[in-house]
């Protein structure tokens, strides 16, 4: 029985919580859960508010909205 749906996980490779993201991501995977997991070069943590001048930011967030797409199954205009 899975008790976590499928998963994405961003996280910058500056983050204090870059080990905890990865282990996560491991254990998750181990209990038979999908994830995708992105580590994101020469970012920090909550990178993501600054996609106003951020190009990888602005990237970032694309990627999480075709995680969503993909996983509700909606079709993009």
């Amino acid at each position: 029985m899975k008790l976590l749906p499928r998963m994405f996980i961003q996280v910058g490779d500056q983050e204090v919580l870059l080990s905890d993201s990865l282990r996560f991501a491991d254990r998750a995977r181990a209990a038979g859960v999908s994830v995708e997991l992105e580590v994101w070069d020469n970012m920090w943590s909550v990178f993501h508010f600054l996609a106003y001048m951020l190009p990888e930011a602005q990237q970032a967030i694309t990627h999480i909205g075709q995680f969503v797409r993909t996983t509700l199954k909606i079709e993009s205009e």
